[in-house]
C-alpha cells in the first residue's frame, strides 16, 4: 500500500542475462557462429600467451647478461685487490729460492731445505690466488712473450743459439685470463764462431 492507501506499484523487474527484454530466453546461437566465437577467443589467448612468452625470453636474456657482466666486475675488482700481493708473493719466492740454491751449492743443506720448503708455501699461496708458475727447460727455444733473457752464453754450436742456457727464475702466468705476470728469467746461448788454432 502506499502512503494514500492505494494499491503498491507494480516493480519492473530486470532481464535476466541471457534473455531477451520481454523476458523470454534468447535464442543459442547456431553451431557455427559458437565455434567461430570461440576460436577467435583462443587465437587472441594464443597471441597474448606468445608476447608473455617473448617478453619472459627477453627479461631472461637481460637478467643472465648483467649476471655475467657483474660477475665479470668482481673478478676484476677481487683481482685489482690482489695484484700487489701476488707481486709481493713472486718476489719472496723468488728469494727464497735463490738464497736456497746458493745455501745448497755452499753444503748447508738443512738451511737450504728450510728456505726451499718456504718457497714452496709462496708457490702455492700464488696457486691458491689463481697464478700458476711457468716451468722452462735448458735447450727451449726463445720466445719473446714468455722469456726474459738476462744475458748470452757464447756457444760455437749454432743449433743451440737461442735456446736456453740456464733457467734462473720460473715465469708466473694467471690461469683465469692467460696474461703472464712473469716471464721466465734465463741465459740463453748465443752463436760465435770458434776460436782459429
Amino acid at each position: 500500500m502506499t502512503a494514500h492507501g492505494g494499491p503498491p506499484e507494480p516493480v519492473e523487474e530486470s532481464a535476466a542475462p541471457g534473455s531477451r527484454p520481454d523476458g523470454h530466453p534468447a535464442p543459442p546461437l547456431p553451431p557455427d557462429l559458437r565455434l567461430a566465437s570461440l576460436e577467435a577467443h583462443m587465437a587472441a589467448l594464443g597471441t597474448h600467451l606468445a608476447a608473455l612468452d617473448e617478453r619472459a625470453r627477453h627479461r631472461e636474456a637481460v637478467i643472465d647478461r648483467l649476471h655475467a657482466e657483474n660477475q665479470e666486475l668482481r673478478a676484476g675488482d677481487r683481482r685489482a685487490l690482489l695484484d700487489p700481493v701476488i707481486s709481493d708473493l713472486i718476489r719472496l719466492y723468488e728469494q727464497l729460492s735463490r738464497e736456497a740454491d746458493g745455501l745448497r751449492d755452499r753444503g748447508e743443506q738443512r738451511l737450504a731445505a728450510l728456505l726451499g720448503s718456504l718457497a714452496d708455501d709462496a708457490l702455492l699461496a700464488l696457486e691458491r690466488v689463481g697464478v700458476e708458475p711457468v716451468e722452462a727447460g735448458v735447450g727451449d727455444p726463445f720466445r719473446a712473450d714468455l722469456h726474459r733473457p738476462l744475458s748470452t752464453v757464447g756457444d760455437p754450436d749454432p743449433a743451440r743459439s737461442g735456446t736456453i742456457a740456464r733457467v734462473v727464475s720460473p715465469g708466473f702466468r694467471d690461469t683465469a685470463t692467460g696474461r703472464v705476470r712473469r716471464r721466465v728469467q734465463a741465459h740463453f746461448y748465443r752463436h760465435v764462431e770458434p776460436a782459429q788454432p
